[in-house]
């Protein structure tokens, strides 16, 4: 007995001084997009969806993030947003077809959801449906209501708006209700400019109203940050075992300033359970500011601000067919830097798992640049040799 505790205190020991702690086993996934979806309802749905449940499985995928509301319109019959296009054709629920058959593999699902976005092909309230939101409160006889939505080289949901808020919470209740979703995610679109016309109307309301008032950029994070504790409150209230993560843009300076999403304080004061920042850039990125390496460390640094947050990393399978200059030279020449990103966040103790985007670029059709693809696989499915 007195080796045990000997040997107990020494692991301890070893823990404390080194600043490790056991790893805990890796959990991954993989978000399937708004545009793959739709290519999945308008084809064979059932035999398709099965694909993609086969195909997760085979790349041992734990988590599927679902594009649940990518448009202010919905997967599931709704009471607050119209059902996408695609899906008003089935005479059954889609979405709860989708989380039975993702439970029966021991896929886990996770509701995805743009909190603000309607369009970003038109400006035109008339180009959208009927029964969304924004048109609703743009074409009542209630002028107050028109301060709900703004307009940035699209349509968007206002931030600063209380009535905004309350149908996003509202929204999240109601899918908790209905479906035993595993998670509700969030991606990067925040605040969708920076211009101060965008919401201009409220902010000089505001100021109004406040004897101190926060300056734009401070009020429009405050604006934020209420939502996603609203958000987290409504999701914990309603079963605390769903999972509330969001998926920022790789960098913390960006967030903060141009997308008015303040990560840090999220993550300080546990407003979610998982950050998965999309750190999609290889090792050899020009500006060293966004290589690989030097994000995680920086998102590690910022995930010690609360060890009750797990970080989950976003990983770019989409750039096996580069596009961008900047990317091309790196990813052309190195046909593993996704394996080579994947077995880091496993064996890095401070990481919880990684995300893979998307589903079409590790199993789409495309026969091009098809190396880092079969390097992924064959890590995903290497086994007891991770």
């Amino acid at each position: 007995m007195k080796k045990i505790l000997i040997f107990w205190l020494l692991a301890v020991y070893i823990i404390s001084f080194t600043g490790c702690s056991p790893k805990a086993e890796t959990n991954n996934g993989i978000w399937l997009t708004y545009y793959e979806l739709n290519g999945i309802l308008n084809g064979n749905f059932e035999e398709e969806l099965e694909t993609v449940i086969k195909n997760c499985k085979k790349a041992k995928i734990q988590n599927l993030y679902i594009h649940t509301r990518a448009f202010g319109d919905s997967l599931y019959s709704s009471d607050y947003f119209p059902l996408i296009e695609n899906a008003k054709k089935y005479e059954y629920d889609v979405f709860s077809y989708i989380l039975k058959e993702c439970k029966k593999s021991g896929l886990k699902v996770h509701a995805w959801i743009n909190p603000y976005r309607i369009s970003t092909s038109t400006t035109n309230i008339d180009d959208i449906d009927v029964k969304s939101p924004a048109y609703k409160w743009l074409k009542d006889d209630k002028t107050e209501n028109d301060s709900n939505v703004g307009f940035a080289n699209g349509i968007y949901l206002n931030p600063a708006s209380k009535e905004v808020r309350a149908l996003v919470v509202d929204g999240i209740r109601e899918l908790i209700a209905k479906y035993e979703v595993d998670g509700i995610h969030f991606d990067d679109y925040f605040y969708p400019t920076t211009s101060e016309d965008f919401d201009r109307a409220s902010y000089e309301d505001y100021i109004k109203e406040t004897s101190e008032p926060l300056s734009l950029e401070d009020w429009r994070r405050f604006n934020v940050n209420n939502l996603i504790s609203d958000c987290y409150t409504a999701i914990k209230y309603a079963d605390k075992d769903v999972i509330f993560s969001i998926s920022p843009s790789a960098s913390l300076e960006q967030n903060y300033d141009n997308l008015y999403a303040d990560v840090k304080e999220w993550v300080q004061e546990g407003y979610i359970d998982e950050i998965i920042p999309q750190l999609y850039f290889g090792f050899l990125y020009p500006d060293e500011r966004f290589r690989f390496e030097n994000l995680l460390s920086e998102w590690k640094i910022l995930a010690d601000n609360n060890p009750n947050v797990n970080l989950k990393i976003g990983l770019a399978c989409y750039k096996a067919k580069p596009t961008l200059e900047a990317d091309k030279a790196e990813w052309l020449a190195n046909g593993d830097i996704i394996a080579r990103q994947a077995e880091i966040c496993e064996k890095d103790s401070k990481v919880g798992g990684y995300v893979l985007f998307s589903y079409s670029s590790l199993f789409g059709a495309d026969m091009e640049y098809t190396k880092q693809r079969e390097n992924l696989m064959e890590y995903l499915n290497s086994g007891e040799d991770k």
